[in-house]
């Protein structure tokens, strides 16, 4: 199976349907949303089924272009949009996040939310943040939410200190490694700040609720309560494999 063959078929898991870690899910909605304001032209580069992208035009009086290149999850993007009451407004279409000319430009906020992972190397990734920075108007934002290598190697390591096995990207991502990121120069693109915004939640399901699971004999729970308390807690530092890398548009 191809990994777009793999996203249709997820397609009709509604809020499982881009992860079955819900409470990652809604911190990652929230993360974003920090981001939004009234009156911007939003891209969701990476729709899925179209969770984020409708959550913040019901909150954000803003226009939003959800783009996916798995057909099955626009339609059911499309599908979950019905009799929803917005202040926003949503556009879904079929599109691929390294070509977004024909969406002529000029986007105020871009972000993609475990996107970008799901292309097979760091030239293919550079490409799209390419792209998407050619996509966004005069100081735009492009947040791009996405998984650290470097992140899992550290929690890795906290792991097999307390005698959990090691996490594994699944087969179809390739989380970035934070040297590419640093080292490299995207023109008119500038690197603002990197915002370690679901840290304490990867800390207390990946290590605490992981090793009390195990104590128990049992698989950790997603929605185990520990994980919840992540959704009230401040970040701790900078662990765990979920951040923002913010970048600004500083020049067409």
């Amino acid at each position: 199976m191809d990994v777009c063959a793999f996203w249709n078929s997820r397609a009709g898991l509604g809020e499982a349907a881009g992860s079955r870690d819900i409470v990652a899910k809604r911190l990652e909605i929230e993360a974003i949303a920090a981001y939004v304001r009234d009156g911007m032209r939003v891209l969701d580069a990476g729709c899925g089924n179209g969770l984020t992208t409708i959550e913040l035009a019901r909150r954000y009086d803003i226009d939003i272009v959800g783009i996916d290149f798995a057909s099955a999850m626009v339609e059911a993007a499309e599908e979950m949009l019905k009799g929803r009451c917005l202040k926003g407004n949503v556009l879904f279409e079929v599109g691929e996040v390294r070509d977004l000319s024909r969406l002529g430009g000029g986007f105020d906020l871009i972000y993609t939310e475990r996107v970008l992972i799901n292309l097979p190397d760091w030239p293919a990734q550079r490409q799209a943040i390419a792209a998407i920075g050619d996509a966004l108007a005069e100081r735009g934002l492009y947040v791009m939410c996405e998984n650290s290598q470097d992140g899992l190697d550290q929690m890795n390591a906290l792991r097999e200190r307390v005698g959990l096995s090691r996490i594994t990207p699944p087969w179809h991502n390739r989380y970035f490694c934070d040297a590419e990121i640093e080292q490299t120069k995207f023109p008119g693109l500038s690197l603002e700040r990197v915002d370690y915004f679901s840290s304490t939640y990867y800390f207390l399901s990946r290590i605490v609720n992981a090793w009390q699971a195990a104590q128990a004999g049992r698989q950790p729970d997603y929605g185990d309560p520990i994980n919840q308390l992540a959704l009230q807690l401040p970040r701790l530092g900078k662990f765990g494999q979920g951040r923002i890398w913010l970048w600004r548009k500083t020049s067409a």
